[in-house]
């Protein structure tokens, strides 16, 4: 594994590695004044996109403060049960403002009670509408919570939704194992993306993540894992 995490510190540039993380800001306690600073951080650093509450999301796209950066919403979150019809409303109501991409929560009450027709058409109905917008959709599993067979069940009502991403989890639940990642990837077999989420705050367990197969990571602490990718980097130049 550790050269493997070696070759990764070796084949990306910063900027390129800051390509695969989404910074995350969705904190309940979450300013204005936060917002804009990490609009400034993800426009420096690059990374993929700033990840939004709705209400923040609307505000700083109204405003024009983000036109030059990926903005990125949540849909249902954090439970993923309200109805379709309100997620639906949701999600156009984001897109419309000029969000980009979506990370939806599946209805997990409805998935646990075997519901799972229920559960493809609520994620499906919001798939189809960003895909209108041209926009990507990453439906959040909560694989923390649940079964080794219920992730393989999930995987596969997301791939048939037509979503571009599986991710693992909201990260306000339980912290997700890379244990999960592992399963995502292999089970999904390349017929879709996944994204790590969950815990995800240091360059290590990142890197772990993407050498495992993760095309995306959602991390609240984007800042200090960028920062510790570039030391790694700088450790290997002057070794």
């Amino acid at each position: 594994m550790l050269n493997i995490i070696k070759d990764i510190v070796d084949r990306f540039t910063l900027k390129e590695f800051a390509q695969l993380i989404d910074n995350t800001l969705i904190k309940p306690i979450a300013t204005i004044d936060e917002v804009l600073k990490g609009v400034e951080e993800t426009r420096r650093y690059r990374f993929k996109c700033l990840v939004l509450s709705p209400s923040h999301a609307i505000y700083t796209l109204s405003k024009g403060l983000a036109d030059d950066i990926n903005i990125c919403s949540i849909v249902g979150f954090p439970m993923g049960y309200t109805s379709t019809k309100v997620k639906a409303m949701e999600a156009e109501e984001l897109l419309s403002h000029g969000v980009k991409e979506i990370d939806v929560v599946m209805n997990i009450q409805l998935f646990k009670s075997g519901m799972y027709d229920a559960v493809l058409s609520d994620i499906a109905t919001v798939v189809d509408i960003a895909k209108r917008y041209g926009a990507i959709t990453k439906i959040i599993i909560e694989s923390p919570l649940l079964t080794y067979s219920e992730k393989l069940k999930a995987i596969e009502i997301v791939i048939e939704s037509g979503a571009q991403f599986v991710k693992t989890s909201t990260g306000f639940l339980s912290k997700t194992p890379l244990h999960d990642v592992y399963i995502l990837v292999e089970a999904a077999r390349g017929r879709i993306k996944v994204k790590a989420a969950g815990g995800f705050s240091n360059a290590i367990d990142t890197l772990i993540a993407i050498a495992m197969g993760a095309e995306r990571i959602g991390s609240s602490s984007a800042i200090q894992i960028a920062k510790e990718f570039q030391e790694l980097k700088n450790l290997k130049n002057i070794m």
